[in-house]
């Protein structure tokens, strides 16, 4: 796929931006959907459609991975 682009704008306190339309359809993302923002980990995010069950199990990921974090940071060396 080539790279698509988008501009942002000044919203209130935000900074908005649209999807391209061959994002949404391959996505599946209608107008009004709220989207769930998760970290890569290497600087950028990944953006996926709202599912409750997704949110709740990243949730608990993130507890696992505050409350093993020195030992996660052991089992990477």
């Amino acid at each position: 796929m080539a790279s698509l682009t988008s501009r942002t704008r000044a919203q209130g306190a935000s900074v908005v931006t649209t999807l391209p339309a061959e994002v949404s359809r391959r996505l599946g993302i209608e107008a009004g959907q709220e989207l769930e923002w998760i970290e890569d980990g290497m600087g950028g995010f990944r953006v996926v459609p709202h599912v409750p069950e997704l949110a709740e199990a990243l949730e608990i990921h993130e507890k696992v991975m505050a409350k093993y974090a020195a030992a996660f940071r052991e089992l990477a060396k």
